[in-house]
């Protein structure tokens, strides 16, 4: 009888599929010809590590060559450990950050290619991201052993952001941030470009450049544009038409736009809308949707030329968005009147006893919700005493109610093309943008982290959008291939996926491993058995099993 052989396991997890992807993107061959670079290790191999972290294991870039030997990429790059040290990341970061664009822009266009991407629908969002460290004096470039320069210097075509205090998202204030604006195709949500910002620039000024860089970036002359409120600004809608584009966005809900839409009320009629979580519902049981539309002219000059503007204001009412508010109002006014009642028990006790503290904290609670603006008060004193007796104001209150679930768009689409449903159904899907930051923030994992300065801020969200390039794709090829079907396997219980993501496929592989025969003349690697959800997402996928061996191979010794 034979002896048994002994053997080890390897978890190396999706990284097989992950570089599948890398090859249809010609990846690292794309990095190496633009980014210039004279270390040991090639750039793009660099970079390719970094992506494949941020998408197996995000956390802090802190020994990344230790991860890199047990997740088996440096087996497969034919790498150690001690080769890949964490100045060789730094130093790569800051390399990336100054040439991103030129390196995005041709990967996008590959994929386009590739994938055969529509890029009729754009949309564009901003969000923040937050940093340790002060980021002040930084050190001024220096050489390392291997007379790379150890920082990028900033020239006139290249600024590297400026992390500041700005609005943050998370409601931190102790912490500065950068921000990240980030275009995704309405067709699977596949991002196409970002940028990097300094912490504190307004949303609205970022419009105008973000539509130029589409337009240098993308094969197209025309697209349409969807964005938020910060979109909606005489400038930056004359802007998109000048470039023979158009425009869809969320109005600003100004005074004067909520009078007219109280005026037009009678006019809304309801129109054939429902969100998908509907579908399975009753019409009766679905949530309401009215519009009314009018046309506005608006006359500018761009670059010097008199534009002329006519666009469609849509009124949108929604019973979703208005059971929403009705809930948020009355969590908001139980809060501030509660908070009200507290200063009246306490009232000429502790710390209230003179009229500039009491008002001080009658006003605090007021401006903790813009509901505060329903409540009126009244602070008398007698005797050395104060009283204060305080309303919920009732018909500023049912003005208030009147509003709840409106709200406006702005577009210069056809009427004849796009009816008011159809503009209303492709603005809902501004959630493209939305789910992918979400992603960013969870999945790829950019939180509040230290690094050594802004351009390795900048260079790290590069890696971190490109991460997000190749899960949208995956994603997108999946859903495709399933061709709105349910996937089995992939939740417990045997429960059915209608819609995998990104994340879910990759888990999907989290135990792939690379089973290695110790005994013998010498090791033996092999690829471990796949499941059935694994095969079937090759399938979809168009990845062939042969080719996730390619990690079944050893480094050298």
């Amino acid at each position: 009888m034979s002896a048994p052989v002994p053997v080890q396991t390897q978890i190396i997890g999706a990284l097989p599929l992950i570089h599948a992807f890398f090859d249809r993107l010609d990846f690292a061959d794309t990095i190496d010809r633009l980014v210039p670079w004279q270390g040991q290790v090639p750039l793009g191999t660099l970079t390719q590590i970094l992506v494949a972290n941020r998408l197996l294991g995000p956390k802090p870039l802190y020994r990344l060559g230790e991860w890199a030997e047990q997740a088996g990429l440096t087996a497969f790059y034919q790498l150690n450990a001690a080769q890949l040290n964490d100045d060789l990341f730094g130093r790569a970061l800051e390399r990336l950050a100054r040439h991103a664009p030129d390196a995005e822009a041709a990967l996008v266009l590959r994929a386009v290619k590739e994938f055969d991407l529509d890029l009729a629908q754009v949309h564009y969002d901003i969000t923040t991201a937050e940093f340790f460290g002060a980021y002040l004096n930084y050190p001024q470039p220096s050489a390392a052993a291997d007379g790379q320069q150890t920082q990028e210097v900033a020239t006139g075509d290249y600024q590297p952001p400026v992390p500041n205090y700005g609005r943050s998202q998370s409601g931190r204030k102790n912490l500065k941030q950068v921000q990240l604006g980030l275009d995704v195709l309405g067709d699977g949500a596949v991002p196409v470009r970002h940028t990097v910002l300094d912490g504190n620039t307004a949303e609205v000024t970022t419009h105008q450049a973000n539509l130029k860089g589409l337009k240098a970036v993308l094969p197209c002359s025309t697209f349409l544009l969807i964005t938020d409120s910060k979109g909606d600004t005489p400038d930056n809608l004359l802007r998109v038409k000048a470039g023979n584009c158009e425009f869809l966005c969320t109005g600003a809900f100004t005074p004067q736009l909520q009078q007219r839409y109280l005026g037009l009320r009678d006019k809304m009629h309801k129109i054939a809308y429902h969100p998908k979580s509907q579908e399975g519902r009753a019409e009766q049981d679905r949530d309401e949707y009215r519009a009314h539309e009018v046309e506005e002219l608006l006359v500018g000059r761009v670059d010097g030329r008199q534009v002329r503007l006519r666009y469609r204001l849509i009124f949108v009412y929604s019973q979703a968005r208005a059971r929403q508010q009705r809930q948020t109002r009355e969590r908001h006014t139980a809060k501030i009147g509660a908070e009200l009642e507290k200063v009246q028990r306490n009232l000429n006790k502790y710390k209230l006893k003179t009229q500039q503290a009491i008002v001080a904290r009658l006003e605090k609670a007021k401006a903790r919700y813009s509901e505060g603006a329903l409540f009126h008060y009244e602070l008398r004193e007698q005797g050395g005493q104060f009283q204060l007796s305080w309303r919920l104001d009732e018909e500023e209150l049912r003005q208030w109610q009147e509003l709840e679930g409106a709200y406006v768009l702005k577009t210069n689409r056809s009427r004849a093309k796009h009816p008011v449903v159809e503009v209303v159904r492709t603005y809902k899907e501004q959630s493209h943008v939305e789910k992918r930051i979400s992603h960013i923030k969870g999945p790829l994992a950019v939180t509040p982290a230290f690094l050594e300065n802004p351009q390795r801020i900048a260079g790290l969200l590069a890696v971190v959008v490109w991460a997000l390039l190749v899960l949208s794709l995956m994603e997108r090829q999946v859903r495709r291939g399933l061709g709105g079907k349910p996937m089995l396997g992939l939740y417990p219980e045997g429960r059915p996926c209608p819609a995998p993501s990104g994340p879910t496929i990759l888990g999907c592989f989290s135990n792939l491993c690379v089973v290695i025969f110790l005994g013998g003349e010498g090791r033996r690697r092999q690829l471990a058995q796949l499941t059935a959800p694994q095969r079937q997402l090759l399938d979809l996928l168009g990845v062939l099993e042969t080719d996730l061996h390619c990690y079944a191979r050893a480094a050298p010794s």
